[in-house]
């Protein structure tokens, strides 16, 4: 009887921690804050070791940029040859971060900071900002630009727990963690207007940390992340969601709500618009809370011999993506790791050692004209 109720009760947790999971991650999106992604990808395939009884410290840095309209290197240039918006959902993000982490058995705790900086539009939103940098705005043309942009500088302390469990064949374990949040640099706004023969029309709003002087209040929140992976022979299911549950909140905040009309409006690579000087409007300083953004992964393995092949789905600052990926294990320490993305379009490329990581991604062979870039690195200290 008692092996029974085991069976039972492993049967349960297996279950309960891909149901907990994913069913937590449902529910209706509120206007929310994004935070830099907790891991990539490749980190919950790579990092599917057990615990481990041996001390172990870990420093990780990553820098990440990408768009869908041009050349990252292009779009640092001050003037641009005329170019055309192939897509009707132009974006621009950055993501720089870094992390110190202690893991010791089943125990984690970790010291993170980042900014993520997002910029969202229409097409001529894009096109217009592109025409503007070339000098060749078509003045018979109407541009009906709507853009929306979300920057922060974020902090976090967290601490994880990993659970095991076995049932026969299968094995899984569960991982969940608690982030305590700070946010010391907050903007999030949108514009909506016209645009024709040089004149700027329109409507904006957004909130921010700045301009209320050196006693900027920091936001501060929490985050519940959660992961789960399931093996049974040479097939493993994995799921992940950080910002499970979560919501920052300020004491203070700025906001601006005003009509734009001005012929002498810029633009630059970090920002949609600059330099207005015909503002009429309101601005108050309110408090603001906000549920924190959540970002998912689904994936499915398979191993065979010494290679591993992974079709999985990720969903990050609203950002839709599969993955092809496969894992060779040099030895059993070491792997070498391929993915592919689509629809970005981007290959990443790693290695993962007992103590070194690097992860390379890039849409193009030319790095000039890629519009994908991003490079992570680990170093692991036993």
């Amino acid at each position: 009887m008692s092996s029974e109720l085991r069976k039972v009760g492993s049967c349960w947790r297996i279950g309960l921690s891909l149901f907990l999971t994913f069913c937590l991650a449902q529910g209706l999106k509120a206007q929310s804050v994004s935070l830099p992604p907790l891991s990539l990808t490749s980190d919950y395939f790579l990092g599917q070791q057990p615990s481990s009884s041996t001390l172990r410290f870990s420093h990780e840095r990553r820098y990440f940029w990408a768009n869908n309209v041009i050349a990252l290197r292009e779009g640092s240039r001050k003037t641009l040859p005329p170019y055309r918006v192939d897509t009707s959902q132009p974006f621009l993000s950055g993501d720089k971060f870094l992390r110190w982490q202690v893991r010791y058995r089943r125990w984690g705790f970790e010291f993170a900071e980042g900014t993520l900086s997002l910029l969202e539009g229409n097409r001529d939103a894009a096109q217009l900002w592109l025409d503007a940098k070339a000098g060749s705005a078509n003045s018979h043309r109407i541009y009906f630009p709507f853009a929306t942009e979300q920057k922060g500088h974020w902090r976090w302390f967290g601490l994880n727990h990993l659970v095991s469990f076995q049932l026969h064949r299968m094995e899984g374990k569960f991982v969940v963690g608690f982030r305590y949040l700070l946010c010391d640099r907050f903007r999030d706004g949108w514009f909506s207007g016209t645009y024709q023969n040089g004149r700027l029309l329109g409507e904006l709003e957004f909130v921010s940390s700045r301009g209320i002087g050196f006693n900027a209040p920091s936001g501060k929140g929490i985050a519940l992340d959660a992961a789960s992976m399931v093996r049974q022979g040479k097939w493993c299911v994995f799921l992940a969601v950080e910002g499970l549950v979560g919501e920052v909140r300020w004491k203070w905040l700025r906001k601006v709500s005003a009509f734009v009309d001005t012929n002498a409006f810029a633009q630059d690579p970090d920002g949609f618009i600059h330099s207005l000087p015909s503002l009429v409007g309101r601005e108050e300083y309110l408090e603001v809370k906000r549920p924190v953004d959540k970002q998912w992964l689904a994936g499915l393995g398979y191993s065979h011999l010494r290679w591993q092949w992974i079709l999985a789905r990720d969903e990050r600052v609203d950002k839709g993506n599969w993955h092809l990926s496969a894992i060779w294990s040099l030895r059993a320490d070491q792997k070498l790791y391929f993915d592919l993305q689509v629809p970005v379009r981007a290959v990443s490329l790693g290695y993962s050692g007992r103590n070194f990581e690097l992860l390379l991604a890039i849409s193009h062979p030319d790095p000039s004209k890629a519009l994908v870039l991003g490079l992570q690195a680990k170093l692991i200290v036993r």
